[in-house]
């Protein structure tokens, strides 16, 4: 029974990364299907799905996400963000070093999404001012990268890392702090910046011989700057809670608690309406936390990850390095996170790297952390990650991300494997 459930849980693994590869279906559809084929194939109870909906990451990635909508909506954002107009002074590649820098320190406590929508708006005024002197086909591209980079350094910074420690109760792991992504991710932002300085920006003039996209995007597709009036002390409410419930996380309060107590205070302090608080939310994003936690217990439940890190070390060797299987994991999670959403690379890898690195007794930590890391690095494709494929906008071709950021995505992934096991050791 136990062997037949092993290979009904491998076939469901099997058909949801198809799923996931593919888009044949949503996201969270794809997770919420496997979830309830755990329970309809008696691999897991019915309470082992039904538990990612209550998940404390769930909960909280809604809270943050209301805060971080009545942050844009009351206009707090737009002006901070339009402070540093000044910056147009200075020569194009400054520029572009600049939102580069703030684009991923805000993605480290804001949505990546939010943020891409905010800096591309500013590359977009800036063209637009500049007559001729900068053009937002320099810019955009940059920008999403750097959102994507600069979100992987906290715990709140991108839903991947909120939903894989979603489930790392369920292999009697301890989730995740605030900052401990911090040290295996900077050295990717540091390198990010360092590639564009001396070798991005340069690629990017030789290779953009397409025109300068019109600025005035059509439709839902243009960015916009809602600024507020600073004295209105409803702007500052959201960014006052927003600091409130991180130092809250920081000190250990629920992190639950934390999210429902900042979206509550949203709408009592009628920052964001009711309506408007439920119709921007991410349910997709949401959804799909919640279906990964019961996949991924059912994945440990039946056995199949053991079963899987039994033949990857039968292959290998029982003697082979933890090195080796950290290296292999990365390389899998970086190439895999360009081909498919960074979430369903994290989430099919996750579990067969816990088995292996229970199995042989080195720090589970270490190779869940790099797989996080290195998930959050698609930036050689548009396809990999939302804000990335944003920036398309600027009328970049498929090969232009690889030919721009191919070099940078290798060094990454080099960067991870060197700097997760000192923060992390085996």
């Amino acid at each position: 029974m136990e062997n037949t459930q092993i290979y009904v849980a491998l076939v469901i693994l099997a058909v949801t990364i198809v799923c996931f590869a593919t888009e044949i279906m949503r996201p969270s559809i794809t997770a919420i299907c496997a979830s309830l084929a755990m329970v309809l194939f008696g691999i897991n109870k019915p309470a082992d799905m039904t538990a990612g909906f209550s998940n404390t990451a769930l909960l909280f990635c809604f809270g943050i996400a209301v805060v971080g909508t009545a942050l844009s909506e009351t206009g707090c954002l737009a002006f901070l963000s339009k402070k540093i107009l000044f910056i147009s002074r200075f020569s194009e590649k400054t520029v572009l070093m600049i939102l580069l820098t703030v684009t991923a320190v805000a993605s480290m406590f804001l949505s990546n999404t939010s943020v891409v929508i905010i800096f591309m708006s500013i590359a977009s005024i800036l063209a637009k001012s500049s007559n001729g002197k900068f053009k937002t086909k320099n810019f955009y591209m940059g920008i999403g990268i750097a959102s994507v980079a600069g979100g992987s350094c906290t715990l709140i910074g991108a839903t991947v890392q909120l939903s894989i420690n979603a489930v790392l109760p369920d292999y009697g792991i301890e989730p995740f702090g605030m900052w401990d992504f911090f040290g295996p991710a900077i050295p990717v932002v540091i390198l990010m910046l360092l590639w564009y300085y001396f070798v991005g920006y340069k690629i990017q003039l030789k290779t953009f011989d397409f025109p300068d996209p019109d600025s005035e995007l059509q439709g839902s597709d243009r960015p916009e700057l809602h600024e507020g009036n600073p004295k209105d002390v409803k702007m500052w409410i959201p960014l006052v809670v927003l600091i409130t419930c991180i130092v809250l996380v920081l000190r250990g309060m629920n992190m639950a608690v934390c999210g429902l107590l900042g979206a509550m205070l949203m709408c009592v302090f009628k920052c964001i309406s009711v309506r408007r608080m439920w119709e921007s939310t991410d349910w997709n994003t949401l959804a799909t936390i919640a279906g990964a936690v019961g996949f991924a217990k059912g994945i440990d439940n039946s056995g199949a990850g053991a079963f899987v890190a039994e033949k990857c070390i039968s292959l290998l060797g029982e003697s082979s390095s933890p090195w080796l299987y950290l290296t292999i994991f990365v390389l899998l999670a970086a190439a895999m996170t360009n081909v498919m959403l960074n979430m369903s690379t994290a989430l099919i890898l996750i579990p067969i790297a816990v088995a292996i690195a229970q199995a042989l007794s080195f720090n589970p930590l270490t190779i869940v952390m790099a797989i996080i890391v290195a998930a959050n690095m698609p930036f050689s494709t548009p396809i990999g990650a939302n804000p990335i494929t944003m920036t398309m906008q600027g009328g970049y071709r498929f090969r232009d991300y690889t030919k721009v950021n191919i070099g940078f995505n290798i060094l990454a992934a080099i960067a991870v494997i060197i700097a997760t096991p000192i923060f992390f050791p085996f």
